[in-house]
């Protein structure tokens, strides 16, 4: 049997993978998918595994060996982890700016923006990492990745680097963590518990919507922000919140206006008038 014809096995994760030939083996150890301490089996080699970089050939005598995978710089795949959460509180502040004193009505696209931004320069600096360890072949095909569906990059990412499943599942938390927080934050969304707060986005949206058809909003101003957002009285037995606040609305006037939110049969209902009808 020639050398190109003899059978390699390996091991990854616990598995026996092969047979494959030497060349593959070999484009296997350079492409990163298989590192030094690889453990691999040919027939000669009796019951004894060994590892990668004991077999001769597989890496070229005059070139140094690839930098172990347990040395890659790991800093950036780590902020693309984190992006989730911290783009959630960009988002909220975003929110709040937007309701505030700036006079915006909305920032359209600015919360993708900013993550499709984050997420991007992440990746770019950290395929970069990839590559300088000598890992070429590992990163490539990699940042498409990031521009279509982020855990697919944080997944090859690691299997490629021999990081496994814990970048993808930290990843997922990140996102389920920054959920949470998005909810339970002062004006954040609704959770379908208890009545909706006065400054959640819940009742901002309804103000938003219900201020345009006010009987006596002849003009039919629409809201261009909401300000001095305030709970006036709330009965938990009558199941009804009342709260304040002042629209600056599309005619260049300010008027302050009365939201009123009740429940009725599990139904919340919301009411907007201006405050001195």
């Amino acid at each position: 049997m020639t050398e190109a014809n003899i059978e390699w096995f390996y091991i990854i994760g616990g598995e026996r993978l092969g047979p494959v030939t030497f060349s593959d083996l070999k484009t296997r150890y350079e492409n990163g998918e298989l590192n030094e301490k690889t453990l691999v089996w040919t027939k000669g080699y009796a019951d004894d595994w060994k590892r990668i970089a004991e077999v001769p050939g597989v890496r070229e005598a005059n070139e140094p060996p690839l930098v172990p995978t347990g040395e890659i710089q790991n800093h950036w795949l780590y902020m693309l982890i984190l992006v989730p959460l911290v783009m959630t509180f960009a988002d909220l502040m975003i929110g709040q700016l937007a309701a505030g004193p700036f006079g915006w009505t909305s920032l359209p696209g600015a919360s993708f923006l900013l993550v499709f931004f984050a997420n991007t320069l992440c990746a770019l600096f950290d395929q970069n990492a990839v590559e300088r360890s000598g890992r070429k072949d590992a990163a490539d095909g990699l940042l498409v990745w990031i521009l279509l569906f982020v855990p697919a990059y944080i997944f090859l990412r690691s299997k490629r680097t021999g990081l496994g499943s814990g970048p993808l599942f930290a990843w997922i938390g990140m996102l389920v963590l920054g959920g949470f927080i998005s909810i339970a934050w002062p004006g954040g969304g609704y959770t379908m518990s208890g009545l909706p707060k006065c400054d959640s986005r819940t009742s901002m949206s309804m103000i938003e919507d219900l201020y345009p058809n006010i009987p006596i909003n002849f003009a039919n101003a629409e809201v261009v922000r909401i300000t001095d957002i305030k709970e006036v009285k709330y009965s938990e037995t009558l199941g009804q919140r009342e709260c304040s606040a002042t629209v600056q609305n599309t005619s260049g006037t300010a008027t302050p206006i009365a939201l009123t939110i009740s429940e009725t049969n599990n139904q919340f209902y919301f009411q907007v008038r201006f405050a001195s009808f």
